[in-house]
């Protein structure tokens, strides 16, 4: 069994809204609905599992309805941190749950097809994430001044969704919870405690939504033709790979 876990219960303050940017509105859906549609029509997904702060439990219930969702089989209280809510997914999965995949509800874009090499890898590696290399130079500030540049080469952004074999998660979850440890993703856990984790390429569009301007790119993406270019990735993908 594959199961999506949807942290959701952030409050996004950086975007500069009234809303967690999770419910932010683009042609009146919800930014959620957009995350949970991908993963609810892609075959190899079993169950999803959406933890969100206890303002919106009974909101993204309503949601599911309203979208008619049928793998969105729980969604539960978060805790005060993505480690904490992605622990509670976890914890409310089914015992045979073989592959975890978790997800940035603030991530629209994902493709069907990178969901599948996601779960191809880590049927294959254990663990798999999604990253794409970093483009621009990097640099350290201090007082508002250039400190030091870094070098870019072999240096990537990491996405979700990233895929854990289901034993894994839970064991390196359950032993950041006994060290009082906090992560600030899955794989930067993983490779805490010992384990690899294969890189997978990632996509520009796969972008997280963090600042208002990133809101209004979405928007504008969803107002063309977005999802006819997600479809169309399968092929430019593949033609790349080979």
């Amino acid at each position: 069994m594959i199961v999506a876990i949807i942290p959701a219960a952030g409050e996004g303050k950086r975007v500069g809204f009234t809303i967690p940017k999770q419910f932010f509105s683009i042609k009146d859906v919800p930014l959620i609905i957009y995350t949970l549609k991908t993963f609810e029509n892609h075959p190899q997904v079993d169950e999803i599992i959406v933890a969100t702060s206890s303002n919106y439990l009974n909101y993204l219930e309503k949601l599911v309805i309203q979208h008619r969702f049928k793998k969105v089989k729980k969604i539960i209280l978060g805790g005060e941190t993505r480690q904490a809510s992605v622990w509670a997914g976890v914890r409310a999965a089914p015992y045979n749950t073989e592959i975890f995949l978790v997800h940035d509800a603030v991530r629209p874009f994902i493709s069907a097809n990178l969901i599948t090499k996601i779960i191809e890898a880590t049927l294959k590696y254990q663990a798999a994430i999604p990253a794409i290399p970093v483009r621009d130079t990097l640099t350290q500030v201090e007082g508002g001044w250039l400190k030091k540049n870094f070098p870019r080469e072999g240096l990537y952004q990491v996405q979700t969704p990233q895929g854990i074999k289901a034993e894994i998660l839970r064991f390196c979850l359950n032993q950041a919870e006994k060290e009082n440890l906090l992560f600030p993703d899955e794989s930067s856990l993983l490779l805490h405690f010992g384990y690899f984790v294969k890189m997978v390429e990632g996509s520009l569009l796969n972008f997280k939504i963090t600042y208002p301007e990133d809101l209004i790119l979405t928007q504008k993406l969803m107002e063309g033709k977005i999802i006819s270019l997600l479809e169309g990735l399968k092929t430019d993908e593949d033609s790349l790979d080979k």
